[in-house]
C-alpha cells in the first residue's frame, strides 16, 4: 500500500448500511487495521455504550461511523467506502475515468437509498402510517433505477465493467436490500434478469460472504 494505514474503528449494526463499509474493508484486506464495534441500535432500554456512542461518536445516533486514529470521525457509509478505496488506491477507476463511478455511487447512496427506505417503511411500518402516494413515488424511482442497472449490466459483470469498484459496494447493497423477504418477497427485482444475476455474482464474492456471515453472527 502506498500510504500508511491508520488504525480505525467501524461502529456497525447487522442488516444496515454499515454492510457496505465492512464489505469494502474486506475487499481491501483492511481487517487488521479496522476494529469492528457492534452497536445494538434497537436495544431498549439503550445500554450505556449506546449513550457513549451518541454523545461522543455519532451526533445523529445512527449507524455506521468510522473513527480514524489521528483523524476525523466519518458518519456516512458511502463517504467511508470512498475514503477507504482512495486510502488503499484500489476499488476505483483512474481519476480521469471517474465520472460514471461517482455518478453511480451517489445515485445508489442518495436516490435509491431514500426510495428503498420509503418502500421498507410502507411494507414493514404501522398500517396506519402507510401513504400510497409516497409508496408510488418511491417505487417509480426504484423501477427507473432498476431499468438503468438492467441495461448497464447487459454486457458488464459489474456496474462499471470487468472490475468491482466501490460503486458496486453501494449498489450491491441496494439490490441485496431490495431482495429481502420483508421487501414484498423481493418482488422489486422481478423482470430484471441482469440485476438478479448481478446480485448472485456479488453475493458469491468471498468479501461479501464474510461480511454477511459476520452480520448473521451479530444478529444471534
Amino acid at each position: 500500500m502506498a500510504t500508511t494505514i491508520p488504525k480505525m474503528k467501524l461502529w456497525y449494526y447487522h442488516e444496515s448500511r454499515s454492510i457496505r463499509c465492512t464489505w469494502t474493508i474486506k475487499e481491501l484486506g483492511l481487517d487488521d487495521h479496522v476494529e469492528h464495534k457492534f452497536v445494538d441500535i434497537y436495544a431498549s432500554p439503550q445500554p450505556a455504550e449506546r449513550e457513549h456512542y451518541h454523545k461522543t461518536v455519532h451526533p445523529h445516533n445512527t449507524i455506521p461511523a468510522l473513527e480514524i486514529e489521528g483523524g476525523p470521525t466519518m458518519l456516512e457509509s458511502t463517504a467511508i467506502c470512498l475514503y477507504l478505496a482512495d486510502l488503499c488506491g484500489r476499488l476505483a477507476p483512474e481519476p480521469q475515468d471517474r465520472a460514471e463511478y461517482y455518478d453511480w455511487t451517489l445515485y445508489g447512496a442518495i436516490r435509491l437509498d431514500e426510495a428503498l427506505e420509503r418502500l421498507w417503511e410502507f411494507w414493514n411500518g404501522p398500517k396506519d402510517k402507510q401513504d400510497p402516494d409516497v409508496f408510488a413515488k418511491a417505487k417509480a424511482v426504484v423501477d427507473v433505477g432498476l431499468v438503468r442497472m438492467e441495461n448497464t449490466l447487459k454486457d458488464r459483470p459489474y456496474i462499471l465493467g470487468q472490475e468491482l469498484t466501490v460503486a458496486d459496494c453501494i449498489l450491491g447493497f441496494n439490490i441485496w436490500w431490495a431482495a429481502f423477504p420483508e421487501m414484498n418477497n423481493g418482488s422489486l427485482l422481478e423482470g430484471y434478469p441482469n440485476v438478479k444475476a448481478y446480485l448472485e455474482r456479488v453475493k458469491a464474492r468471498p468479501a461479501l460472504k464474510a461480511t454477511l456471515d459476520m452480520a448473521k453472527a451479530s444478529s444471534n
